[in-house]
């Protein structure tokens, strides 16, 4: 089920069961906090003070009451990504900094398809090709233990890509001009 992106006020949110990303202004762990409670919330039908949200062992975010739902967050460049779903979902967010690829955080194959591109897009490629890693390995639940080289993505389109590494995850992205964004969940095929 592809994700719904949601820029606006909570109050503006469609109804309906689809995965979620709300992005908002970060303005720091306690309203993040609240925010993604909220979210949880409308996406429950509960009241907010229903929702309780903890850490794993890992320190990745969890909803521990309502059960059955699952939360992503991200934070970079003065906004956050708070993604809610009835399965696992993590969202990455990078600010676009035009900064060269990181070559030894690609793989071979994902290097080679990036130097096939203009030199001037390759940052903005490369920053989104990080994004979808980063999604899939908060999807892992320990991310600082996989190196990115081994996540392999594939870029499908402008929108839809995968990854793969431990399992497979479909992933959507969106450039917003000043950010790449990626929202990843595990791919129902599997």
């Amino acid at each position: 089920m592809t994700p719904l992106w949601h820029d606006g006020p909570l109050a503006a949110l469609p109804e309906g069961a689809a995965p979620v990303v709300w992005r908002v202004p970060d303005a720091g762990p306690t309203a993040r906090h609240t925010l993604a409670c909220a979210l949880v919330a409308r996406r429950a039908e509960l009241s907010a003070g229903v929702v309780q949200l903890a850490r794993s062992r890992a320190g990745a975010p969890r909803v521990a009451n309502p059960p059955g739902w699952y939360i992503g967050l991200s934070q970079r460049g003065g906004r956050s990504l708070i993604a809610v779903a009835m399965r696992p979902i993590a969202v990455d967010r990078e600010v676009v900094d035009g900064m060269a690829p990181l070559w030894d955080m690609l793989s071979a194959g994902e290097a080679t398809a990036l130097r096939k591109l203009d030199r001037s897009d390759q940052p903005r490629a490369w920053l989104r090709r990080w994004t979808i890693k980063e999604a899939h390995a908060k999807l892992i639940g320990e991310p600082r233990r996989i190196a990115p080289e081994l996540i392999e993505t594939s870029i499908l389109d402008r929108v839809n890509a995968s990854a793969v590494c431990e399992g497979r995850s479909r992933c959507w992205t969106r450039d917003t001009g000043d950010a790449i964004e990626t929202v990843a969940m595990w791919d129902e095929a599997i």
